[in-house]
């Protein structure tokens, strides 16, 4: 992208910059080794009590000023333009770029420092637009409402000549710190967490496609075997002169059933419309005059086994379901046995017991294997599955094309299942929540500035933090701020705000660009506290050295930017994206090394800001910070069944906030 050139106004500062004949001293630095600058203006007076006849004798002494006799006999005083003469702004504390660990419920900050005036008194000195009170020696202390993540502290003053001076740093605020390095330490408890409700569990229907979990495991169920039970060559029983065999059995369609309990799932597997063939094996003379063989069946309109289910995450973060007693539900009367014969008719009374007690009660002891061996481990993968790793991209700002890799990386940490009713009271919704911890960890260490880490939300500063799901869509996925503030960082260390600024981002006609180099000393930190409709990151203390030729005049200059951007998280189809939309706040002090160039400041650090703006929604919009793809339920592989066949996917339909947490509405 080709960033504008320097206006005519640009050039026309320089120029009567570069004409300045004043008193030129050299610049002050402050006592963090850096040197402030800003624009000074000039102004007119007369002084003495009679009119002056030379420029002697409008001397004041004051190396700052420039005194000269008018035509018309007054003194006129004008500001000397220099770094040396200009205010100081020395802030004591907070250092820049620090990371400052304050006490649960008290969020405050006291800032204090000096600030002088070479060229005479102060007249204004402000913070954040608000007045500062400051002692005979120009000394201020003055207490801050500080809130969890980035602050912005924007110094301004004004000296007696109307010379000014800005001075913008920031700092991390929090009552405690997190600083992910290992994959797996340090997460955030509540890092991540799905929503499932009693209609994502189980909708009551199991047609195809799958659009429920119950469904997809009563995929499994489908492929349930009857006819392994059977021996169509050994009859069930031996009677009255009859062998009876069953020669064939199927069923017409499965159901398998989830609801929501007090700590686990109610499991339900059931055999609908079960149909067998009987044969009747005349074995005797009897039985031959009384007719000879003949043929029936049986019929079955369910055979359900329920059981109890609980659920939770065992020491190596995996989500366990246990069985627990199971029960079969079936009646006597919902079995149904006929033979095609009336000879034959006599021996159904006798032989119903053996059906019962025999295949009918082989059915149900496989079904209760199958609940415990196939559909209660399949409903834990499908639950494991639930887990939420990936890898963040990140684009190097500098435009080379290099990309910062970021892991997102999570762990079960808990299950909660709920029936709807009381207790508790009030209960959440029939349906269940599944907690993950989660962490951000970068890859490779670039960045020289080490702090305390990532600061953690606890509440706005007055209690722990709660990850909150309002649990009104059918599935909900709630992403705390605290877990991508760990991406942010590892971002942050692996290099993010360690870039040469492009050229063309000042580089004009008369602007050429020797080296340009920026240094990020806080990682970007989100945060609601501010505004809690909004999801706001701070970028703070982004450091700017450049060496310039302006006009074949030499330019230097260290800058600091901090700015307020927009952090947008959005869903839609099978993925969710985080990117920066919109720059929403910016603030630059930039402070030229060379006293000529002072007047061009403001233009230069405008420019600057403009360029930055641009590099940064540009790079990081739409998405441009990454993404994580929704997680897809496949059960195909476990249950031996053709790839595809046993798969559960997720859409998302749109995100909204909750304290400290974006929520993606989705559904199966």
């Amino acid at each position: 992208m080709r960033r504008p050139a320097a206006s005519a106004l640009f050039v026309g500062l320089l120029l009567a910059a570069c004409g300045d004949d004043s008193t030129v001293v050299t610049g002050a630095t402050e006592g963090d080794g850096e040197t402030s600058t800003s624009t000074t203006g000039a102004t007119s007076e007369t002084t003495g009590s009679g009119l002056c006849v030379d420029d002697a004798q409008c001397e004041d002494d004051n190396p700052c000023t420039a005194n000269r006799c008018a035509g018309n006999g007054e003194c006129l005083v004008e500001a000397v333009v220099s770094n040396a003469c200009r205010p100081q702004i020395i802030v004591d504390y907070p250092p820049r770029g620090s990371t400052l660990k304050g006490t649960p419920g008290t969020p405050v900050v006291t800032v204090s420092g000096q600030v002088l005036g070479p060229a005479g008194g102060i007249t204004e000195l402000t913070l954040n637009g608000a007045p500062l009170e400051i002692d005979g020696e120009g000394k201020f202390t003055h207490d801050v409402l500080a809130t969890p993540g980035g602050n912005i502290l924007d110094f301004n003053a004004v000296d007696v000549l109307g010379s000014t001076r800005r001075r913008v740093q920031s700092f991390l605020w929090s009552t405690e710190y997190r600083q992910p390095e290992v994959p797996g330490e340090q997460m955030v408890p509540e890092g991540l967490a799905f929503y499932l409700s009693q209609a994502a569990l189980d909708d009551g229907d199991n047609s195809a496609p799958a659009d429920d979990i119950a469904s997809v495991l009563g995929i499994a169920l489908a492929n349930f075997d009857i006819a392994a039970l059977l021996d169509p060559k050994t009859p069930i029983t031996s009677t009255a002169g009859y062998d009876v065999y069953l020669t064939k059995m199927t069923f017409g369609s499965t159901k398998v059933g989830l609801q929501g309990t007090d700590g686990g799932l109610f499991l339900s597997a059931a055999l609908k419309d079960v149909v067998g063939d009987l044969k009747f094996d005349c074995t005797t003379p009897a039985c031959i005059l009384l007719g000879g063989d003949g043929t029936g069946g049986l019929k079955i309109d369910t055979i359900e086994v329920q059981a109890d289910t609980m659920i939770w995450v065992d020491a190596q973060g995996q989500v366990v379901v246990t069985v627990l007693s199971s029960e079969t539900t079936l009646k006597a009367d919902d079995v149904d046995i006929w033979s095609n014969n009336a000879w034959t008719n006599f021996l159904l009374g006798i032989i119903k017991p053996f059906i019962m007690n025999g295949i009918v009660n082989d059915i149900v002891t496989q079904l209760d294997t199958t609940i415990e061996t196939q559909l209660g481990p399949a409903l834990a993968t499908a639950l494991n599955t639930l887990e939420v790793n990936a890898l963040f991209e990140l684009p190097e700002l500098g435009g080379g094309g290099t990309k910062i890799p970021v892991n997102l990386v999570t762990e079960f940490a808990d299950t909660i299942f709920n029936d709807g009713v009381a207790p508790p009271d009030p209960s959440p919704p029939q349906g269940g929540k599944i907690v993950q911890k989660g962490g951000g960890y970068f890859t490779m260490d670039v960045t020289p500035h080490k702090n305390e880490g990532v600061p953690s939300r606890v509440g706005c500063g007055s209690s722990d933090e709660v990850l909150t799901l309002p649990m009104a869509a059918e599935v909900e996925i709630g992403l705390a701020d605290d877990m991508i503030n760990q991406v942010l960082y590892g971002a942050w260390r692996g290099g993010l705000l360690e870039f040469e600024v492009p050229p063309e981002l000042a580089e004009s006609a008369s602007v050429k660009v020797n080296n340009f180099l920026a240094s990020g000393m806080l990682a970007p930190t989100a945060s609601d506290c501010k505004d809690p409709k909004l999801l706001l990151a701070t970028i703070g203390d982004l450091r700017f050295d450049a060496s310039l030729v302006v006009l074949d005049k030499p330019m230097t200059f260290t800058a600091f930017t901090s700015m307020v951007v927009r952090l947008e998280i959005a869903a839609e189809g099978k993925s969710i994206s985080i990117g920066i939309p919109e720059v929403v706040d910016i603030r630059t002090e930039l402070n030229a090394n060379e006293d000529n160039m002072i007047e061009a400041e403001s233009l230069i650090a405008s420019q600057l800001e403009k360029g930055l703006i641009d590099t940064v929604i540009m790079a990081l919009g739409g998405g441009g910070l990454g993404g994580i793809d929704l997680p897809e339920i496949d059960l195909s592989a476990q249950l031996g069944l053709e790839p595809g066949t046993a798969v559960l996917s997720m859409t998302a339909e749109g995100a909204s906030r909750q304290p400290g947490t974006t929520v993606i509405s989705a559904h199966f």
